[in-house]
């Protein structure tokens, strides 16, 4: 693990639509480090669309994302690779991979031409399959591997990039509670070590446990954003969600959790 350098993530009046289809409203919001963001909404409501402009996979019709005043688009795809580790949702598993082999494709970024791995590269590997549980799969085959154990993996080949911004799609799908609890304090840690991460989350107490601030969205509008305690109460949600939920606190009241708020 290492300090992140201070960086700024920016929107800036962004929009994006698709052909006859779904439009995003123009987004403008900065994130900075270290701090854990959330986007919110229910399905459809434009997540994954503003989620695709943040790490450059789309590119903003108009308005633009900027890294520290640069767009993010101008940075060339190796450097931006130091710069923004990527989970996308779990997609198809490349054949003939260990899950060691996958974990050090994140250190290409900084090796050379020919890719020859170091002892920095070698130690940072092996201290990131030890934070994620993997030193016992490490020669297992991803084939072969849960959904969960999948997702471990993706995430060390993010971390052992260390970026400055993290980008996470769901990232607790697939899990089970104990490895979602290590995975969102591991990633709750990454930002006291100065990272950006902005994760997509359908869990709204997970976004009220672990969220410093939150953007939510709803047909294809960011209709609200602020730090999810104020921003997440019952009326909201049940606008939004179309679903009722009263809040719960626990014994000193110091927290704030959302459950079912008619008769179960």
């Amino acid at each position: 693990m290492s300090h992140k350098n201070e960086i700024n993530l920016e929107l800036k009046e962004a929009e994006f639509s698709y052909k006859g289809g779904f439009c995003l409203k123009p987004v403008s919001h900065t994130f900075r480090s270290g701090t854990f963001s959330v986007l919110l909404g229910p399905n459809g409501s434009g997540k994954t669309t503003l989620f695709t402009l943040l790490n450059g996979i789309q590119k903003p019709e108009r308005g633009g994302v900027f890294i520290d005043g640069q767009p993010v688009h101008h940075i060339p795809p190796r450097a931006r690779a130091k710069i923004i580790g990527l989970i996308p949702q779990i997609n198809d598993r490349p054949f003939g991979y260990t899950v060691e082999d996958m974990v050090k494709m994140g250190r290409y970024p900084h090796q050379g031409l020919l890719g020859r791995e170091g002892p920095v590269d070698i130690r940072i590997v092996e201290e990131t399959l030890e934070r994620l549980d993997l030193i016992k799969l490490r020669t297992r085959s991803i084939k072969e591997l849960s959904g969960g154990e999948y997702q471990r993996v993706l995430l060390g080949r993010v971390l052992v990039q260390q970026p400055s911004i993290l980008l996470l799609d769901e990232p607790a799908n697939h899990l089970d509670l104990k490895h979602q609890l290590t995975l969102l304090s591991l990633l709750k840690e990454e930002t006291r070590l100065g990272a950006i991460v902005i994760t997509v989350l359908h869990d709204i107490n997970q976004a009220l446990l672990y969220g410093d601030w939150g953007l939510l969205l709803e047909e294809g509008v960011c209709i609200s954003s602020g730090k999810p305690q104020e921003l997440l109460t019952p009326d909201l949600i049940s606008r939004v969600y179309q679903v009722e939920l009263a809040e719960y606190k626990n014994e000193d009241g110091s927290r704030t959790l959302l459950g079912p708020g008619g008769k179960i």
